[in-house]
């Protein structure tokens, strides 16, 4: 059958509106695939300023310990007994590792029926150490987008060494279970973001890495670390260096004092 002249037209009309449909829904489809989706950023007022907010890459399960970190725990776990057997006063252990400028150490003291889980649930609680901990002059927590485990806390902290300087870090502090009879909590310094901070607001760590150990009636606490050189005087750099390892004892025992009766406070 052969169509009219108007007939024609509007079949033609017809398909020239499916051909565009068709083409914008090709369209949207199109810029919904490459239209990136928006990532997570930190919150930029948990850090003290000049620190550039970084994407936020939050895997859902804790990520594994890095070899670092799990080799300075072996390396203090050797020290001191399982469980935290036969620990009737507080000891130190120190020990020169590679060419570290400063010895890695752990102190350990009895802390008669102090639990576990109390002390590292205070160990958790960055954001009330100021006032609790010997010389923590700033601690809080780091508010990302997308939340934290509850079992891993990114936090910013300043620490003052009375009489020589301040130090200050970004670190991520994470409850890691059982190893050895003990309950721990490790951090490791998150180097990328230490860099951004103000050096005018204290000297940068540029290694640490610490623990907090805990068995019943035990309270351990471990740590290596050292400041940026290029951040600090050469008075400055000894102090924090040699004379922090012949300091280290009292420190330590401070610290772990501290904490202790932090968590003594802490209600069933």
């Amino acid at each position: 059958m052969r169509m009219g002249p108007s007939m024609s037209t509007s079949r033609n009309r017809t398909f020239l509106m499916l051909a565009l449909g068709l083409l914008g829904v090709v369209l949207v489809l199109f810029a919904r695939r490459s239209t990136p989706t928006p990532v997570a950023t930190e919150t930029q007022r948990a850090l003290p300023s000049p620190l550039v907010v970084r994407e936020a890459h939050r895997p859902v399960m804790p990520d594994p310990i890095p070899d670092e970190v799990q080799e300075f725990l072996d390396r203090a776990l050797e020290k001191i007994p399982h469980g935290g057997e036969g620990v009737t006063s507080y000891q130190l252990h120190h020990w020169k590792w590679k060419d570290k400028p400063t010895h890695e150490a752990i102190g350990i003291k009895p802390v008669p029926d102090l639990e576990p889980e109390k002390l590292i649930s205070r160990v958790m609680d960055v954001d009330g150490y100021l006032g609790k901990i010997a010389h923590v002059e700033s601690c809080r927590s780091i508010q990302d987008s997308v939340p934290d485990s509850p079992d891993r806390v990114r936090f910013v902290q300043v620490v003052s060494v009375p009489g020589v300087a301040k130090v200050q870090q970004v670190l991520m502090l994470v409850d890691a279970g059982t190893m050895k009879g003990y309950r721990v909590a490790y951090w490791r310094l998150l180097e990328d973001d230490t860099e951004e901070l103000d050096p005018k607001d204290g000297a940068r760590s540029a290694f640490n890495v610490g623990a907090w150990l805990a068995a019943p009636g035990v309270v351990g606490y471990a740590l290596s670390t050292w400041p940026r050189r290029s951040d600090v005087n050469l008075a400055q750099w000894r102090s924090l260096t040699t004379v922090a390892d012949l300091l280290a004892k009292k420190v330590f025992e401070g610290n772990i004092d501290g904490m202790a009766g932090w968590a003594r406070k802490l209600r069933d």
